[in-house]
């Protein structure tokens, strides 16, 4: 009668273990022109915002600061990988290429538009 309140029945309903509520978040790679000034301003960034630096990945360009050599590098570390900068191959669920429009000129709708027929899923922002 009294026996489901007893606190061996109380003890038995809270060590059960409840499930995760919250989605993950995505992972996401960030490569940018600068070496200096690119990645402090987004890390300036990830730390307003407070996100977790196992989300956000944020690294310069090593092929050069070109539109179209800050794509090929973010693509390169995408499909292939880096085991130095701990990138996993294909790991991530979002890669962003950012540089300066305004210093390049034409150089950014040619990258934009060799990648993206190249691979048929890059978006323009």
């Amino acid at each position: 009668m009294a026996r489901d309140n007893a606190p061996k029945e109380r003890q038995k309903q809270d060590l059960a273990r409840k499930q995760g509520r919250r989605a993950s978040y995505d992972r996401i790679l960030i490569i940018s022109e600068g070496s200096k000034t690119g990645p402090n301003d987004f890390q300036e960034i990830r730390a307003a915002y407070r996100l977790r630096t196992t989300n956000v990945e944020i690294q310069p360009s090593d092929m050069g600061t070109a539109p179209i050599q800050v794509v090929r590098y973010a693509l390169a570390l995408f499909e292939d990988g880096d085991r130095h900068k701990n990138i996993q191959r294909r790991a991530l669920e979002k890669v962003y290429a950012v540089f300066d429009r305004d210093d390049h000129g034409r150089e950014v709708t040619s990258a934009y538009g060799i990648e993206s027929g190249r691979r048929g899923g890059t978006r323009r922002q």
